[in-house]
């Protein structure tokens, strides 16, 4: 093959606003006559999976007899080829061509062969740096995952550059500018060069102000100060802070006016207000789930009432009540909970949101004569550190009262108080949809003992989940959970409400919701110690679907003296996920494995958000 040498040169940013375009126009019919694309067949791509290109494009085959495919348009086509050739050279093959051919339509359909000629796959020889001062040359390489001989791809280099931008500008240099270029011969060349810019300060924070929302309200949710090096996350983070007062619709802080002579630039706040007050209801029906019997139908009603901004300090009160009834006596309340929250955003000069929850329920029980009434008052502090460590402290007082006979699954204490805690420290990358990271959760709680009331008992609940890429968009994720009670007094128990269980969707699939564990009466009656460990693989398939298989692993003891780490149920199984707005939807398979007294099968398993 011949040699040659050609120089691509463009800013960073220009490339990407360009490639963006390409990646998300889409096309519309253009004439109802076109016929339909009833087949894309790829023809001659060694290193590109079909699905993997069929992914890039929007021009969609018929799939099923229930299914539409796209209309032809030969400009349509032209700007998909396009995308496709802009694709293969972000792996590599710079030199890629695509040519379409079409069969004769049929009935008013038509099938498309693509025809690639891949070409030669470059491979990246060295990096060479220009106009770098705050960060050195070893940092660059490091970034970009320098390594000599390997495939080059634009994307991940373009990625990687991006991350490299938001250093600079957690580093007080907004106006920094990076530029890459290529030479092409054998191999490929990396030319990136950097305009720094100035070191700035922030200048002039300006706010737009509106009726009932203080200055002060606005100015302490932002953690930057006039004067301070500018930080593009303290920026990013602020914009989050004024977002969660819930008095906003909308917030932004951009950069403003930049002063070079006295190196500052200004920030511009803008806001759009929310509505303050409120009243929402519904109306529901659920399916009770009673352990060794038919489900309930309940028929629920929700209404709240509610202010974000009490006496226009961001200060936020909510009246929440909840009336149920279970069929067949549908008209005649059986449940009746009432809550008041009052939430304090900031205590004295710190952000540590403060929660007064005062409570009162009252249930009648539709089967026996038994009626239960309770109150108290909880208190919920919380901090954040930057989305990533969150600590919260409870208290909690009750006191309640009874008549007639609960039913055997209810532990009943006349007053009881709580104290506990709980940390959390995310590394996830995604919420969603984890590929890399970990969490942490660590939440103790004491009943009792120097508090008072009626029962005695720690209570120690903590998981820790971690991710990894093995490569692509395959994830595996381990999880590891331990629950752990000890009670004071033996002749008192854990109330069950409190107690831990194990079997369902988010534990050990393969058995039913909570169907492992310690029984009386063959009733399951939850325990104190519980351990299980989840190991899964998760894998796209096509579009929205994706896969995973799983292995499932614990045990649950009624008390620390019976723990025998030789016990455990077992399970395996697969499972299909859908990615929906609010997180994947899953459906799992899992089959008990070693447990002869399992007389299932299988057990199926319909949840939102993975397991872990």
């Amino acid at each position: 093959m011949e040699s040659k040498i050609h120089l691509l040169r463009t800013s960073l940013l220009h490339t990407l606003i360009i490639t963006s375009l390409i990646l998300t126009t889409g096309f519309t019919q253009t004439f109802e006559e076109a016929p339909e694309i009833i087949e894309i067949q790829f023809i001659g791509n060694d290193h590109l999976s079909d699905d993997d290109l069929y992914d890039q494009i929007y021009l969609k085959e018929k799939v099923t007899f229930i299914s539409k495919g796209s209309f032809y348009n030969s400009h349509h086509l032209a700007r998909e080829i396009q995308k496709l050739e802009n694709y293969y050279s972000l792996h590599g093959f710079l030199d890629a061509q695509i040519t379409d051919s079409l069969s004769t339509p049929v009935d008013n359909t038509i099938r498309i062969y693509l025809n690639v000629v891949e070409g030669k796959q470059y491979y990246l020889r060295d990096v060479n740096l220009a106009g770098n001062r705050i960060f050195s040359d070893e940092k660059y390489l490091e970034l970009i995952e320098f390594q000599a001989g390997a495939s080059f791809n634009t994307f991940k280099i373009r990625e990687n550059l991006m991350e490299m931008l938001s250093l600079y500008k957690d580093s007080g240099y907004p106006l920094i500018n990076i530029q890459d270029s290529v030479v092409v011969d054998d191999s490929v060349s990396l030319y990136i060069r950097v305009d720094e810019g100035p070191k700035l300060q922030i200048g002039q924070i300006n706010i737009d102000q509106y009726e009932q929302i203080s200055l002060e309200v606005l100015r302490r949710e932002i953690i930057v100060n006039e004067g301070e090096i500018f930080n593009l996350t303290n920026i990013e983070e602020s914009k989050r802070r004024l977002y969660e007062t819930s008095l906003f619709n909308s917030v932004n802080i951009r950069m403003g006016q930049v002063d070079l002579d006295a190196g500052t630039i200004n920030l511009d706040v803008e806001v759009i207000p929310a509505k303050f007050r409120g009243f929402d209801m519904n109306f529901g029906l659920k399916q009770e789930n009673i352990v060794d019997g038919d489900p309930d139908l309940s028929v629920r009603i929700f209404g709240s009432w509610y202010n974000n901004n009490l006496f226009d300090k961001s200060r936020r009160v909510r009246l929440q009540t909840e009336i149920s009834s279970i069929y067949p006596a549908i008209f005649i309340p059986q449940q009746f909970k009432l809550d008041f929250f009052y939430v304090e955003p900031w205590l004295a000069k710190y952000r540590i949101p403060l929660t007064i929850n005062p409570f009162f329920w009252y249930i009648d029980d539709h089967n026996s004569d038994f009626k239960n009434t309770a109150y108290g008052l909880r208190g919920i502090m919380t901090y954040r550190w930057f989305r990533k460590i969150k600590i919260q402290a409870l208290t909690e007082w009750s006191k309640s009262s009874s008549n007639g006979d609960p039913d055997e699954l209810e532990d009943l204490y006349e007053e009881e108080r709580k104290v506990g805690a709980k940390f959390a420290w995310d590394e996830r990358d995604n919420f969603f949809y984890p590929h890399h990271g970990f969490k942490l959760v660590i939440e103790p709680g004491l009943v009792g003992y120097f508090l008072g009331g009626e029962n005695d008992y720690l209570q120690l609940k903590t998981s820790f989940s971690t991710y990894w890429t093995i490569f692509a968009n395959i994830v595996l994720a381990h999880n590891l959970d331990i629950g752990l009670a000890i009670q004071k007094d033996s002749d008192n128990e854990v109330p069950f409400e409190k107690r831990f269980f194990l079997g369902g969707s988010s534990s050990i699939r393969g058995y039913e919701q909570q169907a492992l564990g310690p029984v009386t009466d063959g009733v399951r009656i939850g325990g104190n110690v519980r351990y299980f460990t989840n190991l899964e693989l998760r894998f796209p398939i096509y579009g929205l679907l994706g896969g995973e298989v799983f292995w499932d692993i614990g045990h649950l003891w009624e008390d620390i003296e019976d723990v025998d780490i030789s016990q455990y149920q077992m399970a395996v199984g697969a499972g299909i996920t859908i990615d929906t707005p609010i997180g994947p939807a899953r459906i799992d398979y899992g089959i008990p494995i070693g447990d002869s007294s399992v007389k299932s099968t299988g057990q199926l398993h319909i949840a939102i958000a993975y397991s872990f």
